[in-house]
Parts: structure tokens; C-alpha cells; sequence
């Protein structure tokens, strides 16, 4: 199987310098928006595309990376100068027709080293061609129309997209439908769906089809020996294909279905694509609509690689955490470390937040509505500030248990306070103790106390005169928990937490907070 291994990025957008490995199969690129998700892909599409291949000098200003110019404003020399670099290294199998053309020891500092399959993309300003321009880039000026793109395979041989070593295609979701996107991606799919002759073929009998049936049309002449006449090379085969349904073009079809159908189109064997570049795929999709793509990709991706870009937490947890490629500032970090029976779990646990756990600086891990309602208004209190001033994320579990997120959190270093009940076990409380002293960043905060076993008796016992005032009960209902009356109050709050919780924030009472929820909050703002 052809795939790319790597990706080597200098100077590009939002990289000043980035290294990536890919997994053979399934890659899941996370981060924050503005992380550079969706750079990375674009980096793919520079070098085997060659995009920007034609266009005007003027875009270099937008691909550019910023610090990299300032850097030379602030050092104005040609040496300075803002460039660009990208490599893709490829596993290529050596059969591959071509393949000896991309196989070679031209990438990195181009020395003396190994040799592998890639093409490397280089953008820099031609000291030959710029001569004369000294002066204006001291002035701090950047000659763009004097920069040279280059495409080049690891043999030092020039590249080309007719010569491409792998089948490759991008699914964009991003934007609305355009033409073009349609036209680049129904050629890409044509050109890897058929081979060379029968393209040829094709190409050739649509053309003479093309002049028959417009000699058909019995147009009359525009005078002695003039007429109208189809000139075949304004008319490519490749511009004018659409992809149909029955009677319906893809492109005519609503946004979610023409998603849907591209995936499954790309993702079919026979059409012989190696790598498959998709960005957000949840776009203008239905929660359904998006189980079944998922499930599609899911049964299918052995036959491909798959880079996808993604916010969504399903998307990430349904292709398995282990793929996931998490960009941050400091870098790629791949969770292929987190244990396979948690992946499994997040498999199949579709109302997760995973991805919020990943993507924030610091979390709290509560049970449930209740003290996901509570938390943000008791920590405004002890502290004067939101949680969102703060970085802070609240991550109701929701029946999820705390230790499967705990274990992801241990292998991206985040900092979290967990706060729970003790459920009136000893038990519980000896083996938070045990965690607390075991782990620095992340802590579990719950009562000491067996008799206060859970969040609401807690509150209740601190709060009891406001909660007896704010909190309506019916003389003549019991309000039994678990068969046991704990008085109409609190067994209100008990059996319904939510509601109760709600009219707690709607009360604007200042209330007493346990001492284990303050520790929390105080610890998890150190």
C-alpha cells in the first residue's frame, strides 16, 4: 500500500517549523481552531497538487509565515528573506510505475543520508533573478515577483502531477459547493477511477461525438463557405464530467448528501485511491447521516489512508482515540499510548466530550447536570472571576466514568480536578487519597465524610435555612429516596436534582460551599 509517512513543514502559514507523522491507515487531526488543521492538509495538497503552481506572486503574502516575516523586517537582508519549505515523505511500493523517479537522498539538508520516496516543495527568492533588488529588501520590502516555486522528487528529478506516485484526493466540506471544487475533484476521481488508455479513449470519443452532434443540428451557414464549427480544444472532457445519482448531478444534490456520497465514492476499492484528505466531515450533516459515514469509513479505511480534520467529538472517539494526532503549540502529540480497552470504550460511548477535554487547559470532571449547573456559579463566588475568564471547562460525565477520561488526561498532561460523591464508602475516600498522592495533575475532590455522601446531602447540611425557603414541597408527598425519607427537602433535591439546582442559580443566594468543591477550585486555579 502506497501512503505518506511524514510531512516536513519551514515557513508555511502557520508553521515556522512542524514535523508529523502519519499512521498507515486512520489519522484524526485535532486542536483548537487556528491550531493549523487545516494548514496541514493544504501543505499535502502544495506539494502533490502543486497548487499555487500557477498562480499570481501576490499569494505569497497570505502563505507566508507571519513570524518569519517580521523576523526579516526586524534583520533586513536577503538572507532573511521569508521562505518556504515542505517535504512528503512517502511509503511507495517499488513496483509502483514510476517509483524510482521519487526514490533518492534530496530532502532535509540535502547531504549524504538515507534514501526514500518523497517530493519536496521549495519556495525562495532567486538571488539570479532578483539582481538589483538589494536595496528595496533592506528597506524592508519583500520582492515576491522574484521568488521561484519549486517541485522536486527526492532523486532531484523535476515533478509533476501527471507523474503522481500515489492516487490522491481532498473532500472539502468547508465551504459552500463551488465549481471548481466539483471540477477538482471529479477529474482526480476520473483519473484514478480509469486507466490511461481508456481515459484516452474516452477523451477521444467524446470529442468526434462532440463534432457529430453539432453537425447535427443542420445550423445554417453564415455565408460562402463559413459556418459555426466546434472547436475541440476549448471543450476538455475532464471540465464538463459530473458525478449523477440516478438523474441528479452530486453538486445539485443538498450539502450533507453530497458529503455523504463523495465519502462513499472515495472510500470504494476499485476506484484505486491511496490517500484521502477530508476536512470536517460533520459539516451540514444530521447526527444519522453522520453514523453512517463514520460507519462506512470505519469498515473501509484498511483500503486507504485517511487524514480528516474534525471538532467533533463522535468523529474522533468512533475512529479511535489512538489516531488521533492532537496539534498544539508545541507541536504534534499522537495519543497512540492511550489503552486500547479505553479507545474501545469511547467507541462506543457517542455522548462524550472528549474532544473539549483534549482541547482545554484545565477541566473539572463533575457527575452530572446538577453540578455541572452549580460549579461555574460557585466558582464565580469563592473566586470573583467565570470559569471562562479563568480557561476553565466543566465536563459533566454523565454516566461516563471519571477514570476513563482520567486515563486520557494522564497522557496529554492536563490538569484536572475530578469531584465526586463518596456513595458513603470508606473505600472511595482511601483510594482518591491513593490517586491524589500518586498523580500531580490530576486530583479527585469528594467529601471525607461517609455521612455526606453526596453533593446534594452536602449542600443541604450547609444550606438547610435557605434551601427550607427557596425549594417548594408538597405536605402530602413523601419525597422518598431509595425508600429511605430523608426529609421533604432534601429528598426533593435527591429525586430531582436538575430542577432544584435550577432554582438554586435562580435564587441569586449566596450559598455556604462544601469544603471539598472549594478545595477543588482553589487547587485546579493554582
Amino acid at each position: 500500500m502506497n501512503y505518506i509517512k511524514s510531512l516536513h513543514i519551514e515557513g508555511f502559514k502557520k508553521f515556522q517549523l512542524l514535523d508529523i507523522a502519519f499512521n498507515e491507515h486512520m489519522n484524526i487531526l485535532v486542536g483548537e481552531n487556528e491550531a493549523g488543521k487545516s494548514t496541514i492538509l493544504d501543505a499535502i495538497k502544495t506539494v502533490l497538487n502543486q497548487q499555487y503552481r500557477l498562480a499570481d506572486k501576490s499569494i505569497l503574502r497570505d502563505l507566508f509565515n507571519t513570524k518569519m516575516v517580521k523576523e526579516f523586517e526586524a534583520n533586513p537582508s536577503v538572507k532573511t528573506l521569508p521562505r518556504i519549505l515542505i517535504e512528503v515523505e512517502m511509503i511507495v511500493d517499488p513496483k509502483t510505475k514510476n517509483a524510482d523517479y521519487f526514490y533518492g537522498e534530496v530532502y532535509g539538508k540535502v547531504k549524504k543520508q538515507n534514501e526514500k520516496f518523497g517530493i519536496r516543495f521549495e519556495c525562495k527568492y532567486d538571488e539570479l533573478l532578483g539582481a538589483g533588488m538589494e536595496q528595496s529588501i533592506l528597506e524592508k520590502k519583500i520582492p515576491y515577483e522574484y521568488y521561484t516555486l519549486t517541485w522536486m522528487t527526492f532523486a532531484n528529478n523535476p515533478y509533476q502531477t501527471i507523474r503522481r506516485p500515489l492516487q490522491f484526493l481532498a473532500i472539502d466540506t468547508t465551504s459552500n459547493s463551488t465549481a471548481t471544487s466539483f471540477n477538482s475533484y471529479n477529474r482526480t476521481l476520473f483519473t484514478s477511477r480509469y486507466d490511461e488508455v481508456t481515459r484516452a479513449k474516452a477523451k477521444n470519443d467524446f470529442r468526434n461525438k462532440l463534432v457529430e452532434a453539432f453537425e447535427a443540428t443542420d445550423l445554417p451557414n453564415l455565408g460562402d463557405n463559413r459556418k459555426f464549427g466546434i472547436d475541440t480544444k476549448k471543450v476538455v472532457l475532464e471540465t464538463v464530467l459530473s458525478v449523477y445519482e440516478g438523474l441528479i448531478a452530486l453538486e445539485n444534490r443538498g450539502s450533507g448528501m453530497e458529503s455523504l456520497i463523495k465519502t462513499e465514492i472515495a472510500l470504494e476499492k476499485n476506484n484505486g485511491l491511496d490517500v484521502i484528505l477530508m476536512e470536517e466531515p460533520e459539516n451540514h450533516l444530521s447526527f444519522t447521516t453522520l453514523q453512517k459515514m463514520l460507519c462506512d469509513i470505519s469498515i473501509k479505511q484498511k483500503d486507504s489512508q485517511i487524514i480528516v480534520t474534525t471538532h467533533n467529538s463522535m468523529i474522533a472517539s468512533r475512529l479511535n482515540l489512538k489516531n488521533v494526532l492532537w496539534i498544539t503549540e508545541d507541536g504534534v502529540k499522537s495519543l497512540s499510548g492511550v489503552d486500547e480497552d479505553v479507545a474501545k470504550f469511547f467507541v462506543k460511548a457517542d455522548n462524550n466530550a472528549f474532544l473539549q477535554l483534549l482541547l482545554s487547559s484545565k477541566v473539572f470532571l463533575v457527575e452530572g447536570a446538577t453540578e455541572f449547573l452549580l460549579l461555574p456559579h460557585f466558582y464565580k463566588q469563592i473566586t470573583g472571576k467565570t470559569i471562562e475568564e479563568d480557561g476553565i471547562s466543566v465536563i459533566a460525565c454523565n454516566g461516563i466514568s471519571y477514570k476513563k477520561y482520567l486515563e486520557i488526561a494522564k497522557k496529554t498532561n492536563k490538569k484536572i480536578a475530578v469531584i465526586t460523591d463518596n456513595d458513603g464508602k470508606q473505600d472511595r475516600i482511601d483510594g482518591a487519597n491513593e490517586f491524589n498522592t500518586n498523580n500531580i495533575l490530576q486530583h479527585i475532590f469528594l467529601s471525607t465524610n461517609t455521612e455526606d455522601w453526596t453533593w446534594e446531602v452536602c449542600l443541604y447540611k450547609l444550606n438547610n435555612v435557605v434551601l427550607d425557603t427557596i425549594i417548594e414541597v408538597h405536605e402530602e408527598s413523601n419525597y422518598l429516596f431509595h425508600k429511605r425519607n430523608y426529609g421533604a427537602v432534601l429528598g426533593k433535591m435527591l429525586n430531582n436534582k436538575v430542577e432544584t439546582a435550577y432554582k438554586m442559580l435562580l435564587s441569586e443566594e449566596k450559598f455556604k460551599v462544601p469544603q471539598y468543591i472549594e478545595e477543588a477550585i482553589k487547587w485546579l486555579r493554582e
